[in-house]
């Protein structure tokens, strides 16, 4: 009797098994370190500025900036230019200020927000050395920690 059989190959079986499994968690392995790299990437840092400002505070309704007009007038013999400087730096702070600036000792004048001005007047109604100064007329000398807002600053902590 003749003997037909056919030599059968099995592929799961043996090292083929290994192979297949192999090749079907390197693509599942790849899709996991895709997606734990997407996760580290969304991470957001926010840094925010702020400076410090020594001055003193002002009354900002009542400032008004340097001003400076040259008019020249010519006639047939002569010309004449006349120069005319305004400063008006002397805005004290009183018990009815609502608005508030700082005149920094370079000049420059920085303006508060809302909430820091309301900050402002609470101090002047606690502070008994700021209400000294200010029944006196003098000048209210203030250290600020603000962070900057567009034109304005916004009062983290004043002194």
């Amino acid at each position: 009797m003749l003997n037909f059989r056919r030599r059968v190959s099995y592929p799961l079986i043996g090292d083929n098994k290994m192979k297949l499994a192999t090749i079907a968690l390197v693509p599942l392995l790849a899709g996991y370190l895709g997606a734990q790299t997407s996760q580290s990437e969304s991470k957001t840092t926010t840094t925010t500025n702020t400076v410090n400002l020594d001055g003193t505070l002002i009354d900002q309704s009542c400032y008004t900036k340097h001003t400076q007009t040259r008019e020249t007038n010519s006639d047939a013999n002569s010309t004449t230019t006349t120069r005319t400087e305004r400063e008006e730096t002397n805005c004290p702070v009183n018990a009815s200020t609502t608005s508030f600036g700082l005149m920094t000792p370079d000049g420059k004048v920085v303006h508060f927000d809302d909430a820091s001005n309301a900050r402002v007047v609470e101090m002047l109604k606690t502070d008994k050395e700021w209400q000294d100064d200010v029944n006196g007329h003098k000048p209210v000398k203030v250290r600020v920690v603000a962070m900057p807002n567009g034109d304005m600053m916004v009062i983290k902590e004043i002194k």
